[in-house]
C-alpha cells in the first residue's frame, strides 16, 4: 500500500482532530498577518502624515522667510560695500564715505556669482554747499536698483525689480528730504537749480529724523556732474540674502572674491533679527516634527508589544493542540502500527506518515491563514486608504513567513509523537493484543 494513500486514510479517520489542528493553524498564521498588515498601515499612515506636516512645515517656512523678507526690504537696505581703503572713523565722522569706487563694480556684483547680497543699490554722496540756497545739504546720487542676476525670480522680463526698496528718480528730477522741503519751502513739481543743474522737485519725503531729512536725491549722473566724479560711486547699498547668523561671512567672501579692492560693512541691527527669528520658527517647526514622530513610535511599540504577546501565545497553542492530537493518534493506533511494522514497514515509513500528516495540516494552515490573515487586513484597513496604497499593506516577507510558519510548527510539534510511533517494538504491541 502507498504511503499517502495511508497518510490520506489516517487523516479522514480522524477529521475531527485534523480540522482542529488546520483551524489552530490557520489563526496563528491569520493573526501574524493581520498584525503584520496593522503594523504596515501604521508606519504608512503616519509616513504619509509626517510628510504631510512636513510639506506644511516647509510651506509655512516658505511663507514666514517671504514675510520676513518684505519687511526687511521695507526696513531699506542693511549691507553697505565701501571701498577697502575706507577709514570707518572718518565716515562716521562726515556721515558719507570718502573714498571711491567704480560704477561698473555694481554691475561686476550683479553678474557675479554672488548669492547672499539682493536689490543692489549703487549710490554716490557728498555734503555739499547749494550754492543757489546758500544751506548744506547731503547729495546723494542713485541710479535705482541694479538687478542681481542669480535671483531672477526678484526681476522682471526688463531686468527690473518687481519690488524695488528703492523707486528710481527720473532724469532731471529730485526728491527733497523733509526740512529742505519745509525751510525752502518747496514742493512737488516746484524748479530749482542745484549747485547748477536745473531740476524739477518729483516728491518731498516725509520727516524720518535723520539725515534723509536734509538730503537732496537726484539721478546718479547729475550727483557725478555736480561733484565732479564721472563714472564714481562711494557705496554700494545691499540686501542681505543669509538666514543664519553663522552664514554672515559668506557675505564678506562673496564681495572679496568678485571685488578684492571693497570691503563689506553690515548694520547687524537690521539682520540679526531676521536670522533670529527664523532660527526660532525653524525650531519650533522641528520640535512639533519631533513630537509627531516620537507619538508614531510610541504607538508602533505599542502595536509590536500586542503582536509580540499574541502571535506566540497562539502559536505555542496551535503547536500543543498538534502535539497531543498526534501523540493521541499514536496512543490509540497502537495495534495498526504493530502490524504495519510486521509485515515490513520500517521506522522511517512510520515516522513519515505522522510528520507527513502534521506537515499536510500545516501546508493547509499556513495557505488558508495568508488568506485570511489578507482578507482582515484589507478589510480592516481598505476602507480608510487610498486605493493605490492597498498593495503597500502586503508584505511578501510576511506572507512568506506565513506560509512556512505553519507547517515548520506542526512538523515540530508533530516530532516526539512520530519518534514514539516509530520507536514501538511490533512483538510487544501484537503480543499484548
Amino acid at each position: 500500500m502507498k504511503i499517502w494513500k495511508l497518510i490520506s486514510r489516517e487523516i479522514a479517520y480522524r477529521k475531527l482532530g485534523f480540522m482542529a489542528g488546520l483551524l489552530s493553524l490557520t489563526v496563528a498564521t491569520a493573526v501574524l498577518v493581520a498584525l503584520a498588515m496593522q503594523l504596515r498601515a501604521h508606519d504608512l499612515t503616519t509616513e504619509q502624515t509626517l510628510l504631510e506636516t512636513e510639506r506644511e512645515l516647509r510651506a509655512e517656512m516658505t511663507q514666514l522667510e517671504d514675510r520676513y523678507r518684505r519687511i526687511m526690504r521695507d526696513m531699506g537696505h542693511n549691507v553697505l560695500i565701501l571701498n577697502r581703503e575706507q577709514d570707518m572713523a572718518e565716515f562716521r565722522r562726515l556721515g558719507h564715505p570718502n573714498t571711491y569706487l567704480e560704477y561698473e563694480d555694481a554691475w561686476r556684483l550683479a553678474h557675479g556669482e554672488v548669492t547672499t547680497l539682493n536689490h543692489l543699490l549703487p549710490v554716490l554722496q557728498e555734503r555739499v554747499l547749494w550754492q543757489e540756497k546758500k544751506i548744506e545739504v547731503m547729495l546723494s546720487g542713485i541710479r535705482g536698483q541694479v538687478p542681481v542676476f542669480t535671483k531672477p525670480e526678484f526681476l522682471t522680463e526688463d531686468d527690473e525689480y518687481r519690488s524695488p526698496i528703492v523707486p528710481r528718480i527720473p532724469d532731471g528730477m529730485a526728491d527733497l528730504g523733509a526740512d529742505i522741503a519745509v525751510r525752502l519751502e518747496l514742493r512737488p513739481d516746484d524748479s530749482i537749480v542745484l549747485n547748477g543743474q536745473s531740476l524739477t522737485v518729483n516728491r518731498v519725503h516725509a520727516h524720518r529724523g535723520s539725515d534723509d531729512d536734509i538730503t537732496v536725491t537726484v539721478p546718479l549722473h547729475h550727483a557725478q556732474d555736480i561733484l565732479g566724479r564721472p563714472g564714481k560711486i562711494n557705496g554700494i547699498f545691499a540686501l542681505e540674502c543669509v538666514c543664519d547668523l553663522d552664514e554672515l561671512g559668506r557675505i564678506h567672501d562673496e564681495v572679496a572674491a568678485i571685488l578684492p579692492h571693497a570691503r563689506v560693512y553690515e548694520f547687524t541691527s537690521l539682520i540679526a533679527p531676521r536670522a533670529e527669528v527664523r532660527q526660532q520658527a525653524e525650531a519650533a517647526h522641528r520640535q512639533v516634527v519631533d513630537a509627531a514622530m516620537r507619538q508614531r513610535d510610541r504607538m508602533r511599540e505599542g502595536k509590536e508589544r500586542l503582536a509580540a504577546v499574541i502571535v506566540p501565545l497562539l502559536a505555542l497553542g496551535a503547536g500543543l493542540w498538534i502535539f497531543l492530537l498526534v501523540f493521541n493518534s499514536v496512543r490509540e493506533r497502537r495495534y495498526e502500527i504493530g502490524v504495519l511494522r510486521a509485515v515490513g514497514f520500517s521506522r522511517v515509513k512510520i515516522l513519515w506518515i505522522f510528520l507527513a500528516k502534521a506537515w499536510s495540516m500545516g501546508v493547509l494552515g499556513g495557505m488558508l491563514g495568508v488568506l485570511v490573515g489578507l482578507s482582515v487586513g484589507l478589510a480592516w484597513h481598505g476602507g480608510d486608504s487610498a486605493g493605490w496604497r492597498l498593495p503597500e499593506l502586503i508584505d511578501p516577507a510576511i506572507l512568506l513567513l506565513g506560509l512556512l510558519l505553519a507547517p515548520v510548527l506542526a512538523t515540530m510539534a508533530a516530532l516526539l509523537p512520530a519518534v514514539m510511533a516509530a520507536r514501538l517494538d511490533p512483538a510487544l504491541i501484537l503480543r499484548e493484543e
